[in-house]
This record gives structure tokens, C-alpha cells and sequence, in this order.
């Protein structure tokens, strides 16, 4: 007769081995399935552009006892560690480390029942909500994904794929497929920013000038840098893309971002979608600098908590090397665009 400890043999555990907590499980799958989430939504660990957010706060460092609580009893400070946490967690509140205020209540875009939109502050009626999602779904087109998120052989993404493939230095950055598409909500807030700042623009037309509801990113090294890009805008003008606009931010010493923005147009959508080029260091600076880009584009932010954000966007940027030649990388803007 088998015992208790021949049963977990043929299991292939031995008596000592620990069985996984049930609750060790269910947080890897919640895990899992939140790394599965599209980026910019709200419970994704992902920003819009693909970089990943800051942990949250240990908040058990924050705790005070609920009055009333029969579970809490006060310790003294042989037993407790509460106040010695509480000293740490007073020690921490910074001003640079305080949590924004225009962050902590705008993590949810607000749609009304008749279709109307808000997020940030940034309103857009049903009608431009609509406009806006309608754009959307055609860059998914574009694109070239199927249903499956599979690619074929159209589309702008198999496209720049193909390019990439022919650099002779330089690649794409990791995870572009999950990255190339701008979210409804990012693009309906770009959208009605730009509705403030022109409100007798024609909303069609708005919607036609965002470039980066398709957007790519390459990253050439330090030494390769300025024929890196020269090779690339090649290669995309002999793939049949057309240039409309070029940015040079390593030669504007008013801006603390570094790299280059470039706008080009698809003529098989009609859509125009961006390509950014970066070295490894400017886009990593670009990715820890991203809460304070969304700091300085809120409109909900004080003018204090944009000063403290944009000093630290500079320090971040400030430690970027210029690769040699960068700076001469000429600008460029498509006559009448």
C-alpha cells in the first residue's frame, strides 16, 4: 500500500518540495495578461510610446492606522517598524519627488453617453470623436497588420522592415510592431490640443497634418550616426516615400530633446507617418524623460510642477553625447506643407 510520501515520489516531488502558492500563480497571469494590454491604456505598464512606466509608490510606507480598526494595535518601537517608515517616507517627499497633480486625475479618457470625449482636460465633441476614430482605423490599414497581427507583404510596417533590412548600420527599435500605431486616445488628445491652439481650422484638415498615428524609430550608433540617417532617408525616398518635413533637434540649442524627427508620406494610404532617429543614449533619454514631456503638455499642471519637470527633462538630455556630424544634418519642410 502506497503512503503519502510514495504518492508525492511518483509526482515527481520529493516530501520537502514546496507546492506554488495558488496566489504566486494568479499574479503571474495577471502579469502576463497586463504586459498583453495595448500601450497608452490605463492599466498597461507601457506608455504610449512604448516605454515602461515607473513602479508605483510602496504605499505601505504611506500607511497611517484607520481609527476604529479592531485588527490595528500600536506597537512600540521595539515591534513596529511603522514609524521608522514614516520617517523614511517624510525623509522622501521632495519636492521633485512629489507626485504630479495634473497626472494623479487624468488617467482616464471620459466619454459621455452621446459619444463626446475628454481626457486631460482636452475636450472633443462626438462628431470630432468619431472623425478622430475613423482616422485611426484607417493608419491600422495602412499599417499592413491583419486580424491576427500578422504582416504581409503591403503595408508601411513590412515596408520600413524591409528597409531596416538593407542598413548596412542601424536598426529599428525593439518591439516596433507593438509601438507603431499612435492609440485612439493618444491621437484624439493631439487632435484636441490642436483644435485649442486653431479653433477655426477645419477639423479634416487637422486630422490630415498628425503625422505620427504611424510612427517608426531607428537608432543608428554614435560613430554612424550622420550616415546612418543619410542612408535611411535614401532608402525610404527609393521605397517610393515621399519627405515632407525633417527636424534636426541635436542643432536647436533652444530644446533639451535630442535627435531627429522626420515626417514622409505614403502614397499608396495617402497618410503621412513619422520616423524618428535616435542613438541608443538619446532614445533611452527619451524614454526617461516621458512623464515629464506628459507633465509639460498638461494643461491641468501647475507652473511650478512644469518648471520642476522641464529642469529635469534638461538634466536628462543634458548627459546625451552629439555624434559627430548630427548638428549638420540639414532641416527640411516640403514647399506649401
Amino acid at each position: 500500500m502506497t503512503g503519502p510520501q510514495d504518492r508525492v515520489a511518483e509526482q515527481g516531488q520529493s516530501p520537502e518540495s514546496p507546492r506554488p502558492r495558488e496566489s504566486d500563480r494568479v499574479d503571474a497571469q495577471l502579469r502576463e495578461r497586463l504586459e498583453r494590454l495595448p500601450p497608452g491604456h490605463p492599466s498597461s505598464p507601457y506608455n504610449d510610446d512604448g516605454s515602461r512606466k515607473p513602479p508605483p509608490p510602496d504605499l505601505s510606507a504611506y500607511e497611517l492606522p484607520i481609527p476604529g480598526d479592531p485588527d490595528y494595535q500600536e506597537a512600540d518601537s521595539t515591534t513596529d517598524d511603522s514609524s521608522e517608515r514614516q520617517d523614511v517616507a517624510e525623509e522622501q517627499r521632495t519636492p521633485d519627488s512629489e507626485p504630479d497633480r495634473s497626472l494623479a486625475t487624468d488617467d482616464k479618457p471620459h466619454i459621455s453617453p452621446e459619444g463626446s470625449w475628454e481626457w486631460k482636460g482636452y475636450p472633443l465633441t462626438a462628431e470630432q470623436s468619431r472623425s478622430a476614430d475613423h482616422r485611426v482605423e484607417t493608419c491600422k490599414q495602412a499599417e499592413g497588420r491583419d486580424m491576427n497581427d500578422g504582416y504581409g507583404e503591403r503595408g508601411t510596417t513590412p515596408a520600413i522592415r524591409r528597409i531596416e533590412a538593407q542598413l548596412e548600420q542601424g536598426e529599428l527599435v525593439p518591439d516596433t510592431e507593438k509601438y507603431a500605431l499612435k492609440t485612439a486616445d493618444r491621437f484624439k488628445e493631439k487632435l484636441a490640443r490642436m483644435i485649442l491652439e486653431e479653433p477655426d481650422a477645419d477639423v479634416d484638415e487637422l486630422i490630415s497634418r498628425i503625422a505620427d498615428g504611424i510612427r517608426y524609430t531607428f537608432c543608428f550608433p554614435d560613430s554612424g550616426y550622420a550616415s546612418g540617417v543619410s542612408e535611411t532617408r535614401e532608402s525610404l525616398t527609393s521605397a517610393g516615400f515621399q519627405l515632407y518635413e525633417q527636424k534636426n533637434a541635436w542643432a536647436d540649442e533652444t530644446k533639451s530633446y535630442k535627435g531627429i524627427n522626420s515626417t514622409w508620406m505614403d502614397h499608396d494610404s495617402g497618410l503621412l507617418f513619422e520616423v524618428q532617429m535616435h542613438t541608443a543614449a538619446s532614445w533611452a533619454a527619451k524614454q526617461e524623460s516621458h512623464r515629464e514631456y506628459e507633465i509639460l503638455e498638461s494643461r491641468s499642471a501647475t507652473t511650478d510642477e512644469k518648471a520642476r519637470a522641464r529642469q529635469r527633462q534638461d538634466q536628462i538630455f543634458a548627459k546625451v553625447p552629439i555624434p559627430d556630424g548630427a548638428a549638420e544634418i540639414p532641416t527640411y519642410r516640403k514647399e506649401g506643407w
